[in-house]
């Protein structure tokens, strides 16, 4: 690396912006990887950047922005992707400051929220999600017109099955529409980076170098063996790894030895572990011995720790509060995705603070926002996954230990390994060949998963100018999938997916077009095939690993699973694709396949789901159901009830079902029983039992929300976490705002039945709303207010207040009651009032009435046109 120019000043760079670097962020000079990166930023070509992590890949990031915006007009745009809405705002906070010293405006992008749409379309700089992108691009195709730079931040996380395929599509359809804008890509270390980098056209730098270093550990029978530095080295010079040693502690509880050693060195320890019970579990017991130990020693931290533990149980609406708030008292917290997201915020808020001794997290955190820590151990190396349980692997573990060592603060960081086992030395050995020296895995695209093909193909047809199979396959063919995959094995895929949203009418053929050039110039085929349109191999050549799917019938069973009685459907073992769905089955493969010459064009269904960025199954099985409840409202021989409808959304793949836990499945349980009870209102039908279960479970846990159930009640009667809930309800309302908009473009409904069907629509819609605020129908118009929750318009309402007018006119005695209540204060109810008060004048004022035209006035003698 040596050889590249380092000192920040001399840089070709806007003056503004190395004055910038120099006075707000202290950067004198480059880390020597960024420097090896700078000519092909700074050049605008583009780059593929793995080096660990804190060594300044963001710094690059925002140099190509800067460099291209700069170089550009008033208009011009850059887009920041990154993979979380933690790490968005993190981003967006950065941003902003350069930004502000450059004159950019800065938008972010990672909700609805109307309030973002015009920062979105009128910024320089975009920070957002890769799902708000793709959601943009489908909508407001125009806004890329200027785009000149284009960031993708954690690119290795394309290796993910649920935001990978996003992140893909849409750096395929950047390089299509502005194939001139520079594309930075930032990863950490992976397999195939010399893959990836080709995909992209991009020059590929990478480097082990870290400005701490990193000293990598085993941790077993108390003893601790450096295995591997990891170190910036100065002059060449790497420094020795320290010598072993061995730590004082409990056999009942080795980890602690770990977080005393830490507090010994005034170290905060940041602790992985496989499960939420784990997190919370550990880190009360670690609590416990903490807080005896500060007591002696720094009986001042446990004053400013119960401060923070007072001020967070003041807040306490769960008894998982109540349990953070205790282990937050004793000096450590835990951190997983059953949080609420301020629960989140002020548990890393602490740590960062350096309050905190330990914190103690699942392995979602390594993904997320920035939180490093002197050491880091990971005390699990395996979870449960798909049915059983499986090492972590290699990738993830090196992204929770790159969390150890701060910049500025420490001159190295202690990544330890826990190493279980009646043979610690033979068990560790092996961990620090797999972890510490083997190979990290290769990225694989996960787009040809059925989920991700079918919703992306139909977008390409409906908001992505794709109409000819030829131009279809081009496209697809160009993604990193495509560069992978056979291309008759991907041309199949796409052959049996289209099949499928023809026949659901999410799309339609429209003739061969005799005109069309396939453009088959220059693709990526992969695997040696030489022709984008080979049909020479056979669906039945392609490996069973691409097999569509497995079924399992019990007739032929000769060990019928033995369960207690229920009035549900026999069970189904195994999975089906789309095309195994009775309400919109995939045909077979045409024997004579279409040609590229074949025209697509979305239907008024296909262009709606597309919009509203629904799976196209998951309209189709909620266009099932509605069409099955409008009959049932004809015949009136069967309900159409809240739960049916809850139960319909809950049985769509865009929604997170519940787990049906031990309990759960046990005959005669409460899910049981409710099963039971609720098997006629169902407008979809079950899967097998435990599927079955989970869906019956998440549908009662919205509904018992709906009807004002705590946070503490649900976690106490269906255990589910207050971080549970709040993600459920946000996919329930969009999936019944989706629903509104899936029966009112569905065309099969008769002119005589659109009375009814207004009235399905309104029930969802009331539905929708009770999701959302969390109550009873009678209280839907005071929570619409604003401060005014659920449990504050409960209180009006108990107090005879149920309309915003009754607030504005109630008598000074009920006033008063109502500040005697607690959570109540006079600026509250002063703020309350003036809202209403708002609201009311604006409802009040009516359009100006349009004066009647004299050359409307018919003639005399004119008839009368009445249509």
């Amino acid at each position: 690396m040596e050889g590249f120019e380092r000192d920040v000043a001399a840089l070709d760079l806007p003056p503004k912006f190395v004055k910038f670097l120099q006075r707000d962020w202290g950067i004198e000079q480059l880390h020597p990887p960024q420097a090896e990166a700078l000519p092909s930023v700074v050049g605008g070509r583009n780059t593929l950047i793995a080096i660990p992590t804190a060594s300044g890949k963001s710094l690059l990031a925002y140099i190509a922005m800067v460099k291209r915006l700069s170089e550009g007009h008033d208009r011009s745009k850059a887009i920041y992707i990154v993979p979380l809405k933690a790490l968005a705002m993190e981003k967006y906070e950065e941003l902003s400051e350069v930004g502000r010293a450059m004159g950019f405006t800065v938008g972010l992008g990672i909700g609805d929220a109307t309030s973002e749409a015009k920062n979105i379309k009128e910024c320089n700089i975009l920070v957002c999600t890769s799902e708000k992108l793709d959601s943009l691009m489908r909508h407001n195709a125009e806004l890329l017109a200027d785009v000149c730079c284009v960031v993708a931040d954690e690119f290795h996380l394309m290796n993910d099955a649920t935001r990978g395929p996003t992140l893909e599509i849409n750096l395929t359809r950047l390089r299509h529409i502005k194939p001139d804008a520079q594309l930075v890509a930032l990863s950490a270390t992976v397999g195939n980076a010399e893959a990836l980098a080709t995909w992209l056209d991009a020059t590929l730098i990478k480097s082990d170098w870290r400005p701490v270093a990193l000293e990598y550990a085993t941790f077993h029978d108390f003893h601790v063996e450096p295995r591997k530095l990891q170190s910036p080295g100065k002059g060449g010079h790497v420094p020795p790894l320290g010598p072993p040693r061995q730590l004082d502690g409990l056999k009942s509880h080795p980890v602690w030895s770990v977080v005393s050693d830490g507090m010994d060195m005034g170290s905060q320890v940041l602790m992985f572990v496989g499960t939420r019970k784990s997190a919370q579990s550990e880190a009360k017991n670690l609590a416990k011995r903490v807080s005896k130990r500060l007591m002696k020693e720094q009986p001042e931290r446990l004053l400013q720790l119960k401060e923070l533990a007072e001020r967070l149980s003041g807040r306490s609406q769960s008894n998982l509060a109540e349990q953070l708030a205790s282990c937050l008292a004793g000096g450590v917290g835990f951190h997983h995705a059953g949080l609420t997201h301020a629960q989140r915020k002020e548990v890393e808020a602490a740590f960062k603070s350096g309050i905190l001794v330990a914190l103690t997290a699942t392995p979602t955190l390594a993904a997320g926002v920035n939180l490093p820590a002197r050491r880091v151990l990971v005390r699990d190396l395996k979870r449960w996954d798909d049915g059983m349980s499986r090492p972590l692997p290699v990738m993830e573990v090196r992204q929770m230990l790159g969390r150890a060592g701060r910049p500025k603060y420490d001159t190295q960081g202690e990544a330890w390994v826990y190493c279980k086992g009646t043979d610690g030395w033979e068990v560790a050995d092996a961990v620090a060949d797999r972890y510490f020296f083997g190979p990290v895995e290769d990225v694989t695209s996960k787009l040809a998963s059925e989920p991700a093909l079918r919703m992306h193909l139909l977008a390409s047809v409906a908001t992505g100018g794709l109409v000819h199979r030829g131009d279809i396959e081009h496209f697809f063919f160009s993604t990193f999938l495509g560069s992978t995959m056979p291309a008759s094995q991907l041309k199949e895929r796409l052959s049996t997916m289209l099949g499928w949203l023809v026949e659901e009418r999410f799309l339609r053929k429209c003739g061969d077009d005799p005109h069309f050039t396939p453009r088959s110039a220059g693709l990526n085929m992969g695997d040696g095939d030489e022709e984008a349109w080979d049909d020479t191999v056979p669906p039945w050549a392609s490996s069973a690993a691409e097999t569509a799917g497995v079924e399992w019938s019990p007739q032929t069973s000769a060990h019928p699973a033995q369960r207690s009685p229920s009035v549900h459907t026999s069970p189904v073992f195994g999975f089906s694709p789309a095309s195994s769905f009775a309400h919109g089955s995939t045909p077979a493969l045409n024997p004579v396949e279409d040609g590229p010459g074949m025209r697509y064009e979305a239907t008024a269904m296909g262009e709606r789901v597309t919009q509203l960025y629904l799976d196209p199954l998951s309209a189709s099985i909620l266009r099932t159901g509605l069409r099955r409840a409008l009959r049932r409202l004809v015949r009136q021989d069967a309900p159409v009830s809240d739960f049916g409808l809850l139960h319909l959304a809950v049985a769509t793949p865009d929604f997170a079902s519940l787990w049906a836990k031990t309990a759960d499945m046990e005959a005669n349980s409460a899910t049981w029983l409710k099963a039971n009870a609720t098997e006629n209102e169902l407008l979809i039908e079950p899967g097998y039992a435990e599927a079955m279960l989970s869906d019956i479970k998440s549908a009662w846990m919205i509904e018992e929300w709906t009807e004002e159930t705590t946070l503490r009640e649900l976690e106490k009667t269906l255990d589910v976490l207050p971080g549970d809930v709040h993600h459920r309800v946000d996919l329930m309302g969009w999936l019944l705002s989706g629903a509104q908009h899936v029966v009112l473009t569905d065309d099969v409904f008769a002119e005589e039945h659109m009375g009814l069907v207004s009235q399905l629509v309104q029930q969802v819609s009331v539905l929708q709303q009770r999701v959302r605020h969390g109550c009873k129908a009678d209280l839907l118009q005071l929570v619409n207010i604003r401060h005014v929750g659920r449990q504050r318009a409960r209180d009006l309402a108990g107090l005879g207040l149920r309309e915003p007018s009754d607030v504005m006119n109630m008598s000074a005695t009920v006033r008063q009651k109502v500040l005697s209540l607690r959570g109540w204060g006079p600026l509250l109810l002063d703020n309350i009032e003036a809202e209403i008060e708002r609201v009311l004048k604006r409802s009040k004022q009516t359009p100006p009435q349009d004066k009647p035209r004299r050359d409307d006035a018919p003639l005399a003698g004119e008839r009368q046109d009445h249509h």
